[in-house]
């Protein structure tokens, strides 16, 4: 199955909505999108990933969300995750990554934590 990246704008926020399964065969369209839309972000990359849509996620696709958060936080910004089907969520849990990007149960509070933790503000 192919991956689709929705994404779109609030405020200062990218939210990049996936739509698929976030393994080898995805990850090269899914990594450059995500990577063009932390680029292409006005001032510090303040990315949402909406993980509603995704079906199926392997240590490849964990690895495209890692690359995401790299190259926000290289340039002052950040990243975070929301919304992951419960087989995702268990994934995230087991491989510890929500010890380093915690899961949001919305695209609202996600926005939210990012706002706060850039000085931004809440909206």
């Amino acid at each position: 199955m192919s991956i689709e990246l929705v994404i779109s704008q609030s405020g200062p926020v990218t939210i990049v909505g996936l739509i698929g399964d976030l393994d080898l065969a995805a990850a090269p369209v899914a990594r450059s999108q995500l990577l063009a839309a932390v680029h292409e972000a006005d001032g510090l990359p303040l990315v949402v990933v909406d993980l509603l849509g995704v079906d199926f996620l392997d240590a490849i696709g964990i690895g495209v969300l890692f690359a995401g958060v790299v190259v926000c936080r290289s340039r002052g910004g950040d990243l975070a995750i929301c919304r992951p089907e419960p087989q995702v969520a268990a994934v995230l849990r087991l491989t510890r990554v929500d010890e380093i990007l915690p899961i949001h149960l919305s695209v609202a509070a996600a926005e939210a934590e990012l706002l706060a933790s850039s000085g931004s503000g809440a909206r």
